[in-house]
């Protein structure tokens, strides 16, 4: 039966694949409204990322920022386990002024012979508040 799939298998199937989507889609996002253009709204958004402890590794000025913080909280087995915050904005054209978007979440690295493993999971508190304060410096209310 090459290329089709069973019901019986394709339906577990999906569920499995639907259900091993991580938290990333759950990331919460934080929008507002910016009357800066998009590459000043970008800069303010990396230098609020920097002032909060963000070691910001991607600043794309027509687009956004990836930033991660590590996370100390957690110091179990110390080389074998990290966890960092990640705050990923982006900002676009809008009528005259530029939506910015924030998305806070928090992500592990488990190290195991076979390599590192990153999962992703809910967003920490501070990440969320660290979305929070970047929109409301950078962009005003939602």
């Amino acid at each position: 039966m090459i290329g089709k799939i069973p019901a019986r298998v394709a339906l577990p199937g999906l569920a499995f694949l639907a259900a091993c989507g991580g938290f990333k889609s759950t990331w919460p996002t934080v929008a507002a409204t910016s009357p800066q253009t998009v590459s000043v709204a970008v800069g303010c958004m990396a230098d609020q990322a920097k002032q909060l402890g963000y070691d910001v590794r991607v600043v794309d000025h027509k687009r956004g920022v990836e930033a991660t913080r590590n996370d100390t909280s957690d110091t179990r087995f110390v080389n074998e386990f990290r966890r960092f915050d990640v705050i990923s904005a982006t900002a676009k054209p809008d009528n005259g002024g530029t939506k910015i978007e924030v998305q806070a979440g928090t992500r592990s690295h488990y190290q195991t012979r076979r390599g590192t493993t990153p999962t992703d999971e809910p967003a920490s508190d501070a990440a969320k508040k660290d979305a929070q304060s970047i929109v409301s410096s950078c962009g005003g209310g939602s």
